[in-house]
């Protein structure tokens, strides 16, 4: 059931790759909000520098490092390169700064002091972010439950207008069990270094230390998992309280754990292939000038869509398992 709910998903998917480039807009163009102005002014400061030179065949470490010394709060450094954005990502939710700061855990050596990993800036546009995100998640799951599809831009933000409100109470449910979860953790992670520390082993200290970051990671996946199952039964079924929906998606996930959690785990699996992929290109693809900046820009979007591709698919997956195991058929009919 697992595979051919990620079949069925990436077929569906593959129908809709339409809705999928327009996502893709979507997503650059709330990119280019920040990234517009970063242009402007990192083409102000190279301007007249022997550094624009080299920036544009590498990176001038000398040069960022000033510069950034002069900018603290820019969030731009050579970690955003290539496949580093998804460790710093993956850092930054595992320390709670991911979603808008909400849940930033202390630094273990100052635990009076919370820790200002991103600008407010960057954290304001990652909120409007998740905001659109939740208001498009009612329209992408209706064009996927359709029989045929066919979906045009009116119809989807119809249907996103339709569902926001659910959708936003669903969203703020969800952020108070993902505060929880971190609330749980804290305690739990000072326990687990404390041990760490005490271990007798490296081996054992890294066990420790990996192992609660690991923990954390899977029952974040699961939340997220859970939510999104409850999104999709809020649409599929037109449930119009979201915490019965929430509630039903816990029920619906545990009865089955190991296809829903599989199924999920599949397709994060197939997203990790795909930096894979993208990171041993990045690694033999050299820009260097004009013409090879425009080919690693359609690069780079062309991995964006790989990746907003398989989360419509994993959404379509979760529409196919939503509906088998409530005793329905995988397909409308």
């Amino acid at each position: 059931m697992i595979l051919d709910a990620a079949y069925r998903g990436l077929r569906r998917a593959g129908a809709h790759w339409r809705l999928v480039l327009f996502l893709l807009v979507v997503n650059l163009a709330t990119a280019a909000i920040l990234a517009v102005p970063m242009a402007q002014t990192l083409r102000d400061d190279l301007t007249d520098h022997a550094a624009a030179g080299h920036m544009l065949y590498g990176f001038d470490y000398p040069w960022w490092s000033a510069w950034a010394d002069a900018h603290p709060s820019t969030t731009f450094a050579p970690d955003i390169f290539g496949s580093g954005f998804a460790f710093k990502n993956l850092d930054l939710l595992l320390r709670g700064t991911l979603p808008a700061g909400l849940f930033a855990l202390p630094d273990p050596e100052h635990p009076d002091e919370r820790r200002a990993e991103l600008d407010s800036t960057v954290l304001a546009l990652g909120v409007a972010y998740l905001a659109l995100q939740v208001f498009l998640s009612g329209g992408v799951i209706s064009a996927l439950r359709a029989a045929q599809p066919e979906w045009t831009v009116r119809g989807l933000l119809h249907a996103s207008g339709f569902y926001v409100g659910r959708l936003v109470r669903l969203a703020l449910l969800v952020l108070v069990v993902d505060a929880v979860v971190f609330a749980l953790y804290g305690p739990f992670a000072r326990w687990a270094d404390g041990q760490a520390r005490e271990a007798v082993s490296e081996r054992a200290a890294l066990v420790w230390m990996l192992g609660r970051h690991a923990l954390l990671l899977l029952v974040l996946i699961a939340v997220n998992m859970v939510s999104s199952y409850a999104r999709v039964l809020i649409v599929l079924e037109e449930r119009s309280s979201a915490v019965l929906a929430l509630l039903s998606a816990g029920a619906l996930c545990l009865g089955s754990f190991l296809r829903t959690f599989g199924h999920v785990l599949l397709m994060t699996a197939l997203a990790v292939a795909g930096l894979g992929l993208w990171s041993v290109l990045d690694r033999h693809w050299a820009t260097t000038g004009y013409k090879t900046q425009m080919v690693t820009f359609v690069l780079l979007e062309g991995f964006v869509f790989l990746r907003l591709f398989l989360r419509v698919a994993t959404v379509g997956g979760q529409v196919t398992l939503a509906r088998l195991l409530s005793g329905g058929p995988a397909e409308p009919t």
